[in-house]
């Protein structure tokens, strides 16, 4: 006896039709209604979405972010574009001025930065939702290092809850989406990249270049006594704002009346910054690069950064510029003294560097140059003012309110305005708790503080020049950290975001034993021998 095909599952019947005559018979009207809800869309965004745009692209984004959920597994990642539009996007960051922009009507500002992390965040929803392998490589870069990623989804919950604590909700969702851009997503897609041998030297490399660029733009400033391009953008990039204006027409301290260096920043503090968490990685390339040409060009970099720090006339980036150095010296000494246990300078240099950072810190106070680059002369008295000034007034509004009052809205909750009458805070400490209350302070410090340790400790393995590379990244994560005590602006923030997410994945290969361990690897790209060598 022979069975016969399998009877088919009955359809589902209701009122007397199937699931699929019911379809058909009402698709006349489903379309119609689809067409008068898209209708009804389209007027009120032609008559309000100048007012309310944002509000009105969140259904957009909620259906493109459901068209992805629902993408089949595929998998196969498009590892390559996103690889390619993350060194992009690292280019757009370090090079860019970012109020050069297409400024269309009713449309936010089109920059270089939204045009590479647009696609970024998309190509990684994309990969999350096609890959398994994907999904999986990244699972295991974010064990790692757990305590990184679950204090910045922290954060992300933090800040989200700040938007219904705000009294101005469109600007606080706006700041959330661009933090969820600019940070988040790219966090996740440092941690993917740099799980692969030769993504953090390429990443140290673009770096350094991007370094010298900025150094030769300061330079060229500093001769012209003015910003470079002002005058010459071209007409579509021109953006009729007044911050704009400000920004082009340069910067000077009032009571010194010198211009300020500013290079691609829209203030000499951000590109003070943006020198001082560069410093560390010139000085790993100065110190342990095998091509003594690469040797030479780093060491020359290094007065050459000091001397345009100078030209910004900003204390925090002769801070960060020296910190480099000291947390440097004790981190090469521990990792001398781990490798070569027999020998006495390593413990010599450890035990001495209490007395050189206190020798240090006294001569700051004692020779008068050093003393007035480090600690300010009178014409930056204002600036320490202003800054204990707004810790007084900000106090008891986080008291006040513990749980934030909305991003975006530190500044104007706080009240403070600079000589000019533009309200100002300069403190990130200070605006973070202001923004995101006393939790998201925590969470926020708590998730840099986490990627310090758990690159220290994992440097203390590390056993190929690409994993030794986690040396730079903790000390300019230390030096971010101490920076923001008394500079509040987020333009160089991705940046930090990206050394995070290489924390957790050179953190996962020193872990899993996933050195560089191929011969060619390393020779085939600019590799770095460990200190000791």
């Amino acid at each position: 006896m022979t069975s016969g095909p399998a009877p088919s599952a009955p359809a589902i019947v209701r009122n007397g039709y199937t699931g699929q005559s019911l379809l058909r018979r009402h698709q006349g009207k489903l379309l119609l209604a689809l067409a008068a809800i898209a209708g009804l869309y389209g007027w009120v965004f032609a008559l309000f979405g100048r007012f309310i745009l944002l509000q009105l692209s969140i259904p957009l984004l909620l259906l493109a972010a459901w068209l992805i959920w629902l993408l089949p597994e595929a998998g196969r990642a498009p590892t390559r574009w996103l690889a390619g539009w993350f060194m992009a996007f690292l280019i757009a960051l370090l090079l860019w001025p970012d109020y050069l922009a297409l400024a269309l009507p009713g449309l936010p500002w089109v920059t270089a930065l939204r045009l590479t992390t647009v696609p970024l965040a998309f190509l990684l929803l994309i990969s999350v939702s096609m890959s398994s392998g994907f999904r999986q490589a990244m699972g295991e870069a974010l064990s790692a290092a757990p305590w990184i990623w679950k204090l910045l989804l922290a954060f992300v919950a933090v800040s989200a809850f700040s938007i219904f604590m705000s009294a101005d909700p469109g600007l606080s969702w706006n700041k959330f989406l661009i933090a969820q851009l600019y940070w988040t997503s790219i966090f996740f897609i440092s941690c993917f990249l740099f799980r692969e041998p030769g993504k953090a030297i390429q990443f140290s490399g673009i770096l350094l270049a991007c370094t010298v660029v900025l150094a030769v733009i300061g330079i060229l400033e500093a001769r012209q006594q003015g910003v470079l391009w002002a005058g010459y953008i071209p007409t579509f990039l021109q953006v009729e704002d007044d911050n704009v204006k400000r920004i082009l027409s340069g910067s000077a301290r009032a009571a010194i009346g010198i211009h300020r260096v500013q290079g691609r920043s829209s203030t000499p503090l951000g590109m003070a910054e943006s020198f001082a968490l560069a410093m560390p990685f010139v000085l790993h390339f100065a110190v342990t690069a095998k091509r003594r040409w690469l040797r030479v060009g780093a060491v020359i970099l290094i007065p050459v950064i000091f001397y345009v720090i100078r030209t910004t006339d900003s204390r925090l980036g002769v801070v960060g510029f020296f910190m480099s150095f000291l947390l440097y010296l004790i981190i090469w000494a521990i990792l001398r003294k781990r490798q070569q246990k027999d020998s006495l300078f390593g413990p010599a240099l450890i035990i001495a560097f209490p007395v050189i950072f206190a020798s240090f810190i006294a001569a700051t106070f004692a020779v008068g140059r050093l003393r007035a680059i480090v600690w300010g002369t009178g014409a930056q008295q204002f600036s320490t003012d202003a800054r204990e000034m707004q810790f007084e007034m900000g106090w008891p509004l986080i008291f006040r309110n513990p749980f934030g009052y909305g991003m975006g809205r530190g500044a104007e909750v706080l009240g403070f305005t600079n000589q000019g009458g533009a309200l100002t805070i300069d403190t990130y400490f200070l605006l973070i708790a202001l923004e995101t209350g006393v939790i998201g302070f925590i969470v926020y410090y708590g998730m840099i503080l986490a990627g310090i340790g758990y690159g220290g400790k994992a440097v203390l393995d590390a056993r190929d020049p690409e994993t030794r590379l986690l040396v730079p990244t903790i000390i300019s994560l230390a030096v971010y950290f101490i920076i923001k005590s008394i500079f509040s602006q987020q333009e160089n923030h991705p940046i930090i975001f990206v050394m995070l997410g290489m924390v957790a994945a050179l953190v996962w290969r020193v872990k899993n034993g996933q050195d560089i361990s191929a011969k060619g690897a390393s020779e085939s790209r600019e590799s770095l021998p460990d200190p000791s060598g």
